[in-house]
């Protein structure tokens, strides 16, 4: 079995797929999103110095005991303590992160191995990965939850660090394949909860995948301390989140396009 590098185990999760579940974090992440609630990701998974030192320090507190490095055993050996709640309520492990896609070996092995085991599969993704690590991946996955930030290319890149054709790409390759997707969008006022995104996005859903279902992700300010005991700068260190009529707007916009919506879920 293969080993990967790890933040956290988030055991009894009920926000990341159908029923409870265990979400298992993955370091990494090809993007550099203004608003990243999990810097850890990044840090822990920079090679040893100054701030993955002190990110394992400041984040391998009491209750957060999987930080490092394990083995798919080792991860196995955690997720199917919960198994009889799995199988009352529909639920499985989710795979998120950062990116899982970043530990495409150690993905896929935790993947099968859980499929192996009976389990439902997840992946919280962004998207942005090699076209044939993500056909694999799809093989051993029954649900993606699959981030869309921003479909102007320019935003995307100004806003995420990478340019967003790759993404919207292995969104289709997903879809031709079969694939169960949610689509998960995030809220954040005045750069991906416009109008104009907003618009963009739900004709993109429209013309070029079926997926109907979009849950949408109000932007919180989780990440803002985060960064501060990393020593890195936040980019929007101002930003309020949005509020309720702002929330309401996104959701009548995507309801009165045929779409299911959920919010932060």
């Amino acid at each position: 079995m293969t080993a990967g590098r790890l933040f956290d185990i988030k055991r009894f999760s009920t926000h990341d797929g159908p029923g409870i579940r265990s979400t298992v974090f993955l370091t990494g992440c090809p993007l550099a999103c203004w608003w990243c609630h999990n810097p850890e990701a990044l840090a822990l998974h920079a090679p040893p110095g100054a701030h993955a030192a002190a990110a394992a320090a400041d984040f391998a507190a009491p209750g957060r005991g999987f930080v490092g490095e394990f083995t798919t055993a080792q991860v196995l050996d955690e997720v199917l303590r919960d198994r009889p709640y799995y199988e009352r309520s529909g639920g499985g492990v989710t795979v998120s992160g950062g990116e899982p896609f970043e530990q495409p070996a150690f993905l896929l092995d935790l993947l099968r191995e859980s499929r192996r085991c009976g389990l439902h599969t997840a992946v919280d993704t962004c998207g942005l990965a090699p076209a044939e690590v993500v056909r694999e991946a799809a093989a051993a996955t029954d649900l993606f939850l699959y981030d869309l930030k921003l479909l102007d290319p320019g935003e995307h890149e100004r806003y995420t660090g990478r340019a967003n054709g790759g993404i919207l790409e292995n969104l289709q390759l997903l879809d031709r394949l079969g694939a169960s997707i949610w689509i998960r969008i995030p809220l954040v006022p005045g750069i991906t909860a416009t109008p104009a995104n907003l618009e963009a996005t739900s004709r993109f859903l429209l013309d070029r995948v079926s997926c109907r279902r979009v849950s949408l992700l109000p932007y919180h300010r989780a990440g803002t301390a985060k960064h501060g005991r990393l020593g890195r700068a936040y980019r929007l260190p101002d930003l309020a989140p949005p509020t309720a009529e702002d929330v309401a707007a996104a959701r009548g916009h995507f309801e009165s396009k045929g779409f299911t919506v959920r919010i932060g879920a």
